[in-house]
């Protein structure tokens, strides 16, 4: 696909007219996203012709780019037709999510399988910024912003959704999540590492030693934290990046949201490392979660679920280095991901052996 914006417009104004609206459709104020790692997102505004009426509205495209056609078995995204699939589940069942429009296989329209979604006000907040942790501090710390009641109600909403409504993911007993999930994250680690890692292979024994019983299972975000959803000073738009999404243990999410590394930790000690996603503290999410689903959160599942999360993310950095390594990507982010291995292995072993990481 060309990088020629123009192309873009006029290429998405012809696939749109007839499909978007019944007439012409013209596109304009193109703009390409530098944020992600994979999938290239554009955003545009559509203007035709409802009932005599001129009407206009702001779109995100996001492309499947040829690192998705990799037959890459260290990568655990889903494919893209999926991601628009599950990002509809959740839009039908209530969840705060971009409505989605259309979705496209054909490679020839922009260069790859591509979906249209509605465009959402918001910022998507880094939390190693520490202008944007500062941002999220304040709402927390603000007894009349609903932010924080929104991030919970979100992910709430997330688990509503039952494995019967997404037929398209793969289905996984109750009781068989924590095999699935640490056979496939094991075996990634192991093909991938640059070097053993003795603190690895005794986390990898833990997790063996002290899997939780899943009882069970609804529509997993597997990627559910502030970065990933849009906000205003008090409002959160939209859920964003459903590619991880997955039917397992909904206290994954939790444990996922309440990582060390997503309040904000990257390199340097952060301020206020009790707060999930640098926005809510732990024990608040989890009654707040509790108090509108109805489920009991096992803080020792939820510890479990954090202390693997841990392991997933620094397996995908280690597999992202692995690949800048061998060739296989010339994506210098990848190579940096070797640096950020050890705080991770760091907060992996915390999360394991200290209790107030619950």
């Amino acid at each position: 696909m060309t990088a020629d914006l123009d192309t873009v417009a006029e290429d998405l104004s012809t696939y749109l007219s007839g499909r978007l609206a019944d007439g012409p459709v013209d596109v304009t104020d193109v703009l390409s996203h530098t944020e992600g790692w994979s999938r290239r997102t554009i955003s545009f505004t559509g203007h035709w012709a409802d009932d005599g009426a001129e009407t206009s509205q702001r779109f995100v495209v996001r492309i499947s780019t040829d690192y998705d056609d990799v037959d890459d078995a260290t990568d655990t995204r889903n494919d893209i037709e999926t991601e628009f699939r599950t990002m509809k589940a959740g839009y039908e069942a209530g969840v705060p999510a971009p409505e989605p429009y259309l979705y496209e296989s054909d490679p020839a329209v922009l260069g790859g399988p591509f979906f249209v979604v509605e465009h959402l006000d918001g910022d998507a907040l880094i939390t190693w910024d520490p202008r944007n942790r500062q941002r999220l501090y304040d709402a927390w710390d603000d007894p009349e912003n609903t932010l924080p009641s929104q991030f919970v109600d979100a992910v709430a909403a997330i688990h509503t959704v039952s494995p019967q409504d997404v037929p398209f993911l793969e289905q996984t007993d109750p009781e068989a999540v924590v095999d699935r999930e640490l056979d496939t994250y094991e075996r990634i680690y192991e093909e991938t590492r640059l070097k053993r890692e003795p603190a690895i292979q005794e986390a990898l024994r833990w997790f063996r030693a002290n899997k939780p019983e899943v009882t069970e299972t609804t529509l997993v975000h597997g990627d559910f934290r502030i970065g990933n959803v849009l906000v205003t000073d008090d409002e959160l738009t939209g859920v964003l990046d459903w590619e991880l999404a997955q039917v397992g243990d909904p206290l994954y999410d939790l444990g996922y949201a309440s990582t060390r590394y997503f309040a904000g930790k990257l390199l340097d000690p952060i301020e206020r490392p009790e707060l999930a996603s640098a926005l809510v503290e732990r024990e608040w999410l989890y009654d707040e979660y509790e108090r509108r689903t109805g489920r009991t959160v096992d803080r020792d599942r939820v510890r479990y679920w954090q202390a693997f999360s841990t392991f997933t993310m620094l397996t995908r950095g280690v597999a992202g280095a692995h690949r800048y390594h061998t060739g296989e990507s010339d994506d210098v982010r990848s190579a940096w991901f070797q640096y950020i291995v050890p705080g991770q292995i760091e907060d992996l072993l915390t999360t394991i052996t200290d209790d107030r990481t619950r």
